[in-house]
């Protein structure tokens, strides 16, 4: 049995709901039950004491803050993000970045080998299109785009041994 959280449990400004979801965690956990995160908040060092099967993940679709700011309001910087995810990573979590849902160059001019640097010490990557976005759909070429970073993606997993997923509809017929 596992468990995935599907709200933030690590929420940037709610201590009280980071406390929460740990006392959660901790609870699943003496069940026997493996549990997930995905946030764009820090993940907090004491998560590091609970079941070495849990996993932890953080979203991160960019380095530009400038571009957060405007898509992820009252997020935690992507630096501040990173940052938890190594110090659990490095304490001997298990991590896993999302890079989804990864935007076209008309939203955000960025370089995806920049993004897969900064994540390369995690144990697995996850990448998918902007879905249902009438402004990365307006992008030319947007089919060619996603599946030119997601065979980027794997090519750079596959040199480095790390797991990785590419989700369904990202890579199409052109």
């Amino acid at each position: 049995v596992q468990l995935c959280f599907t709200t933030d449990p690590f929420m940037t400004g709610y201590p009280e709901v980071t406390e929460m979801s740990i006392a959660a965690i901790r609870k699943l956990n003496a069940a026997g039950i493996k549990c997930t995160t995905l946030t764009k908040g820090q993940l907090p060092i004491e998560l590091a004491e609970l079941s070495p099967e849990n996993e932890y993940g953080i979203t991160v679709v960019s380095l530009d803050e400038s571009y957060r700011k405007r898509m992820e309001p009252g997020a935690a910087s992507y630096e501040d993000r990173l940052a938890s995810l190594r110090a659990l990573h490095e304490a001997g979590c298990r991590t896993w970045v999302s890079i989804e849902p990864y935007p076209t160059p008309n939203m955000v001019e960025q370089d995806l080998q920049e993004i897969l640097e900064a994540v390369s010490f995690t144990d697995r990557i996850i990448f998918g299109r902007t879905n249902y976005s009438k402004e990365a759909n307006a992008y030319e070429g947007h089919r060619h785009f996603y599946n030119e970073r997601a065979a980027e993606v794997i090519d750079f997993c596959e040199k480095r041994s790390i797991d990785y997923h590419i989700k369904e509809k990202t890579i199409t017929e052109e």
